[in-house]
């Protein structure tokens, strides 16, 4: 299949996905979302492929949700249809952390919002010495895709990360657990391919039956619950009428386009 905002191929038994919109910083617009997916799926009905890893093209892993500004979004949509729709983003991100193989973040650059999101829902995380990480969807009233980090990082970290919406360094994302291990840039395809040979080397049914304990175990502790519940106040928010400071920044977005949003947004935090 041919992609256009994503690259994908196979070496060996290992697959590398690439998010490939580095104009926009890899922004997940609808259209790579899809072609994200649709990639997973290929890769899960793949029996040959024993780990996969992700990255981005250019400075940016993934700025998050494309937020330019559009015109008449969603406004033919049938209401039975706003459920799936509204979810169809954060379900389409967490494919990644239910993928049957073990999955590898190799982190170029900025992972903030739905990107780091993305990041996170790798089981492994190896991050070039540049790269940051944030939550800042807080300063927007716009809800993050899905709550990971309750069950990654301390509860100190965490209320840090989302109550504030600010960036970290990726020397602080180890320190807090984030990821596993941090690299030169140069060197980042190289030590996250060397990691998913590693991986690809142990037999491929216990590492994704290992996988599945593992997920299963989580779910347990009631992640897939949690999941399900974040989907619902997520969708509350997003209809929340007269929040002042949400509609102040998309009038913004709207009018000014995306700089001026975040300068607006941002600005305050500095």
């Amino acid at each position: 299949m041919q992609y256009r905002t994503i690259k994908f191929e196979k070496r060996d038994k290992i697959a590398v996905l690439t998010l490939d919109r580095p104009e926009k910083m890899n922004a997940l617009s609808a259209e790579l979302l899809d072609e994200f997916t649709s990639a997973l799926d290929e890769i899960e009905t793949d029996h040959d492929i024993r780990v996969l890893i992700v990255t981005g093209s250019g400075r940016a892993f993934s700025a998050g949700f494309d937020l330019t500004p559009t015109v008449g979004h969603g406004e033919n949509r049938p209401a039975t249809a706003n459920w799936d729709a509204t979810h169809k983003a954060p379900r389409a991100i967490m494919k990644l952390w239910n993928l049957r193989q073990p999955t590898i973040s190799a982190v170029n650059g900025h992972a903030l919002a739905a990107g780091n999101v993305l990041a996170m829902t790798a089981d492994i995380v190896i991050a070039s010495e540049n790269a940051t990480f944030g939550e800042p969807e807080i300063r927007h009233v716009a809800p993050s895709p899905a709550v990971l980090l309750p069950y990654m990082i301390p509860l100190r970290h965490l209320h840090w990360l989302y109550y504030t919406g600010d960036t970290i360094d990726a020397q602080t994302a180890e320190k807090w657990n984030m990821v596993n291990r941090v690299v030169p840039l140069e060197k980042l395809m190289a030590e996250a391919t060397a990691a998913a040979a590693r991986i690809a080397a142990a037999p491929a049914y216990a590492s994704q039956m290992m996988k599945r304990s593992i997920k299963t175990t989580y779910d347990k502790m009631g992640f897939a619950d949690a999941f399900e519940h974040h989907l619902t106040l997520r969708m509350i928010e997003q209809m929340a009428p007269d929040v002042p400071e949400k509609e102040a920044l998309n009038e913004i977005r709207q009018e000014f386009g995306l700089q001026m949003f975040l300068e607006a947004r941002d600005g305050p935090f500095r």
